[in-house]
């Protein structure tokens, strides 16, 4: 809603010349402001900007009140249209890997996007990096919500030849049933035909796709982040033999077989235990390295915004500077005169 609305005044304002440039900027200052805050709803879309360019647009705007001082924007120039190309790859496919928010790039509602390309443009042929508010689940059941930037990319294959794999990306909020529908798609499996999912965990052990350790029962509502998937898993199909049963081994290249027949069920009940022992220990782990890699992200941005803190002040006392000289050689000027 904020969106339509943000791009309708604008329309309004740029068909009838109410709105001056300096108006513009004040009202993009108060939208930038805002948008600090940061406050994620569920669905909504956030883009990516470039952290040079928002640097300059911030600049641009007046941090301290003075929108529009021609002293002022004589130092800080128009920052041009939006430019991202430093977050994408050399090819253009995708963004790059390891990028850090407020280190590579900063966050902007969609209602902000807006106002900065119909004030600014963008560079031609340069694809908007869009990506929506997922729903993560904490500990104790708290909701927390976050703007997902990587995919997830799936490695899929099926059981009767795992040779052919192809790799997809999905968000953490979509469903089971997309990415079967997907599979379904990829490898060409008829509606009629009766399969089961399996995925590849960590420890490389092969276990039945569930969700917390119970199967899957409602593939439209559970989704990739409730069954704990990850970035280079492998989700593998099984197709149900004519007569009925399920494969009861595959030729995995010495990899563990899927389900073995052999094996009592209380070793397998024993090696489902060990299985969700190990996942849980490794979830431990990923979250002490997502804390680090906290850590030392807010480590940098402190550094970073003492560094312009320091060129802020550098760059006033030069401005101070150059004012008083060329006022003291106004008034020898004067003095010569007379």
């Amino acid at each position: 809603l904020q969106a339509v609305l943000v791009l309708r005044c604008s329309q309004k304002m740029a068909g009838h010349g109410i709105a001056s440039h300096n108006q513009q900027l004040e009202n993009l200052k108060t939208v930038l402001q805002k948008q600090e805050k940061k406050l994620f709803l569920k669905g909504d879309n956030w883009y990516l900007v470039e952290k040079s360019w928002f640097q300059k647009l911030k600049n641009y705007v007046g941090e301290d009140g003075r929108v529009g001082n021609n002293q002022y924007s004589q130092y800080h120039p128009d920052p041009g249209p939006v430019n991202n190309q430093s977050l994408f790859k050399d090819d253009g496919s995708d963004i790059r890997d390891s990028l850090w928010e407020n280190v590579h790039y900063y966050l902007v509602p969609e209602y902000a996007w807006i106002l900065l390309v119909n004030m600014f443009g963008m560079i031609e042929g340069q694809e908007p990096i869009k990506r929506k508010v997922v729903e993560y689940v904490k500990e104790y059941a708290k909701k927390h919500y976050k703007v997902e930037v990587y995919y997830i990319e799936i490695e899929m294959g099926q059981n009767k030849n795992l040779e052919d794999i192809k790799k997809k990306k999905f968000s953490q909020s979509d469903t089971l049933e997309q990415v079967q529908n997907v599979m379904k798609q990829e490898f060409d499996i008829s509606d009629g035909e009766e399969f089961r999912f399996w995925k590849k965990d960590k420890c490389n052990a092969w276990e039945r796709l569930s969700i917390y350790n119970y199967p899957i029962r409602t593939l439209q509502s559970d989704t990739l982040h409730d069954a704990r998937l990850f970035t280079g898993q492998m989700i593998v199909i099984e197709i149900k033999n004519p007569d009925g049963t399920w494969p009861t081994k595959w030729n995995m290249d010495k990899r563990p077989s899927v389900y073995d027949s052999s094996v009592g069920a209380a070793e397998n009940v024993t090696h489902r235990a060990n299985t969700s022992r190990l996942n849980q220990i490794v979830n431990q782990l990923e979250n002490i390295q997502t804390f680090e890699s906290r850590i030392e992200t807010m480590r940098k941005d402190m550094k970073e915004k003492h560094k312009n803190e320091l060129n802020k002040v550098m760059e006033k006392q030069k401005i101070e500077n150059e004012a008083f000289e060329r006022d003291c050689v106004s008034k020898i000027k004067k003095k010569k005169e007379l």
